[in-house]
């Protein structure tokens, strides 16, 4: 598949999709490249022979930095970067002199060290390398300038030139501060973003059941603990469907476990089917279920009978075995002064009434 350079600088740009590591280098070092290019041509027209040398090498050598960063080697295309602009501090200053400005691009890659460290899964590396770094460039930097006090420039230049190379290379450098700078920002934004979908997927971890996808006991607590509070603020009327499988201990016993999980996924996909929107289910613990209901009794054991009669009708296949499932359930609705203890309790009592005359069978006893 071809790049889509357009799209690439775009998304870099505005930061609003993720550019990989490798395709932000690789437009590091096409820009780098194209910086020397214009120097290339600037010294052939000022006829400063060695950096015509130089500049045509590092034409080459970026090429070869876009093709070490192409097959993925993105942490050597960046230490590569870095040798090459504090070489090039150091012989354009030698060359040419204090005052064309080489320096510029010492303060230009100082960015680059901390950004190095997104790379590095070292805490410890991450800490020291770029200040170890820092410390390099401030000495290439005082070594650059004493080199300037103590030799006269190789090659004089008028000084429109000198004021041209200076802009030239202000401009360039101030351009890579940018580009890394905003490479942190875009870094850091991406960081936010996956920071809150891992957190969204923990929190969805921590309140569904695996198995079943329902949601688990912790997330009815909250759903209970809200519908009292509207039912007592509001009176907002809610029931509750306690469900429990018939015979699961021996399904799990002559058919064993898997067949067993299969049938708890059956169950659950059944009362999905039958809730509501503003509805709750959940898996209470091993084979028993609640329902948090919001309407009347009548409403509620509606719900469960479908549910109920869904599951007689269906046949329960793994691993070429089929059975009969059925579901007991017991329902309840909330009455001001009620508990959510004493809720519950009424609906496992009718859960466990249906069970002890037949199973199989959904029970509404009020209180």
């Amino acid at each position: 598949m071809k790049t889509n350079w357009f799209d690439l600088v775009k998304n870099v740009i505005t930061g609003r999709r993720i550019v990989s590591q490798r395709a932000k280098l690789e437009l590091v070092s096409i820009g780098i490249t194209v910086v020397h290019v214009i120097m290339l041509f600037l010294f052939v027209y000022y006829n400063v022979w060695p950096m015509i040398i130089y500049n045509g090498i590092v034409v080459v050598y970026y090429l070869y930095v876009l093709r070490t960063v192409h097959v993925g080697n993105i942490l050597t295309g960046y230490i590569m970067t870095f040798v090459e602009i504090t070489v090039q501090v150091v012989l354009g200053t030698f060359m040419l002199g204090w005052n064309v400005g080489f320096y510029a691009y010492i303060f230009a890659i100082i960015p680059l060290f901390f950004y190095l460290t997104v790379l590095d899964n070292d805490v410890d590396k991450s800490v020291v390398i770029p200040m170890v770094s820092t410390i390099g460039a401030i000495f290439v930097l005082i070594f650059s300038y004493v080199i300037s006090t103590k030799f006269a420039p190789g090659f004089v230049l008028t000084e429109g030139q000198v004021k041209f190379l200076f802009i030239y290379n202000a401009v360039f450098s101030i351009l890579l501060v940018a580009v890394m700078s905003h490479f942190f920002v875009i870094e850091r934004r991406y960081q936010i973003v996956e920071m809150t979908k891992e957190n969204q997927k923990l929190d969805f971890e921590a309140s569904v059941d695996p198995l079943t996808g329902l949601i688990n006991r912790r997330s009815m607590d909250k759903a209970l603990d809200s519908a009292m509070l509207e039912a007592k603020r509001r009176g907002i009327v809610f029931s509750l469907i306690m469900a429990d499988i018939d015979f699961f201990k021996a399904i799990n016993d002559t058919y064993g476990h898997d067949f067993g999980d299969e049938a708890l996924k059956v169950v659950a996909d059944s009362f999905k089917k039958f809730v509501n929107k503003d509805d709750s289910v959940c898996r209470w613990g091993g084979e028993e279920f609640l329902l948090l209901i919001m309407g009347s009794r009548e409403e509620a054991t509606a719900i469960a009978e479908r549910i109920r009669k869904d599951i007689e009708d269906k046949n329960i296949s793994h691993n070429g075995m089929e059975i009969k499932l059925t579901v007991t359930l017991g329902v309840t609705e909330y009455k001001p002064g009620y508990s959510l203890d004493t809720l519950i309790q009424q609906a496992d009592n009718n859960l466990y009434y249906g069970k002890r005359h037949g199973r199989n069978r959904v029970v509404s006893r009020e209180y």
